[in-house]
């Protein structure tokens, strides 16, 4: 259910930098949060219409509600550092904001997502 999109200026990543960002996202969504790899989803696009003057990219996240703000924050920080790095640009012109949603109003293969944290989670990520 994480979404990942990072918007970019034409020509910042080639092909290998975009696929190799995109592991990059589910790795750092995977370990912080426990996440199961395959619920992790990735979007690169190059669009310069909606990034500020002096930004070179921007990622923008939708991840399930109850996540803690240190897990957000750390998140945004490794995936900045991340897409300016595979880049070849200043950390400070990468940004990264993230939405959280419902788990209940969020599905994965047919089934509704349980919240973070709870013992319905627990069971659910047993079960795999």
């Amino acid at each position: 259910m994480p979404f990942y999109h990072a918007h970019v200026r034409p020509g910042l990543l080639d092909l290998a930098a975009r696929q190799a960002f995109s592991n990059d996202v589910v790795d750092v969504h995977c370990g912080v949060t426990g996440a199961p790899p395959s619920f992790a989803h990735v979007m690169v696009t190059e669009d310069s219409g909606s990034l500020p003057d002096g930004q070179n990219g921007l990622i923008s996240s939708t991840i399930r509600a109850g996540r803690t703000e240190d897990q957000k924050v750390e998140m945004s920080e490794q995936l900045s550092a991340l897409l300016a790095q595979r880049a070849g640009v200043d950390a400070a012109t990468i940004s990264a904001t993230s939405r959280d949603i419902e788990a209940s109003f969020t599905m994965e293969g047919g089934a509704l997502l349980p919240e973070p944290g709870t013992a319905e989670e627990a069971a659910w990520k047993a079960a795999g």
